[in-house]
């Protein structure tokens, strides 16, 4: 989730992305969690989702590049799409915007998550959701972590909120058939990200659910037929056979 006061403006000013409507009128960014959080929250068993910010000066007053959306500085988990929605607009009264905007943090965080996982179950597969109004500075970087991040189970949903130019994020969609390279000419192993702006969404282009599942089903068998993982019943069903 993005905070960034150049692009989003202040969160108390009605024309920020950020602004919470005393009316109860969705933002930007409560939008996207809304309806993206009540599709994908069917594929986590338990529906409890790590959420942070990023672009932000946090409690203690550092700029801090992936904070828990939450506050606490012991648990990052939220419990639910309502859960989610309730620390972030906590998150707006008590993180002061703040720039640049790196991408690169937040996706280490992720990749780290997902590493740690192959020693325990290798059949667990995560999705990182981004939501950003597309300003980057660290390009580059984020590419990097993109690449060391393509051999693991994570597949990273960006969406794009407002009317900015996405032209940053459709380069990390990696689309045009051409993998990401790193800075040291490494070529990533898959495509792993995939870039839904809203504003296709609500002008009725793509739905909700066409614009989620037009890529990550493909990463998700690509990763596990590449490392021939298979689903859990099969294998319980020959092994009783």
């Amino acid at each position: 989730m993005q905070n960034h006061p150049a692009s989003n403006g202040n969160p108390r000013n009605p024309n920020s992305l950020h602004y919470i409507d005393p009316s109860g009128r969705l933002n930007s960014y409560q939008q996207a969690i809304t309806e993206i959080g009540e599709v994908i929250q069917f594929y986590d068993s338990d529906r409890r989702f790590p959420a942070w910010g990023f672009g932000g000066k946090t409690f203690d007053g550092t700029v801090s590049h992936c904070f828990n959306l939450n506050g606490r500085a012991g648990g990052f988990e939220a419990d639910g799409v309502e859960d989610i929605m309730a620390a972030y607009a906590s998150a707006l009264n008590n993180v002061s915007l703040a720039g640049p905007t790196l991408f690169g943090q937040v996706i280490n965080t992720a990749a780290r998550i997902a590493g740690q996982s192959l020693s325990y179950d290798r059949s667990k597969y995560f999705i990182l959701l981004m939501i950003t109004d597309g300003v980057l500075t660290d390009l580059q970087e984020t590419k990097d972590a993109l690449v060391r991040a393509s051999d693991l189970p994570l597949s990273i949903l960006i969406v794009g909120v407002g009317g900015a130019d996405f032209t940053q994020m459709e380069i990390l969609d990696a689309d045009n058939g051409r993998r990401l390279e790193s800075s040291t000419d490494r070529v990533a192993t898959r495509d792993i990200v995939q870039f839904v702006p809203m504003r296709e969404v609500h002008s009725g282009q793509i739905s909700v659910v066409q614009a989620l599942l037009e890529e990550l089903p493909g990463q998700f068998l690509t990763y596990m037929r590449c490392r021939d993982i298979k689903p859990l019943n099969v294998q319980m069903a020959q092994t009783c056979a």
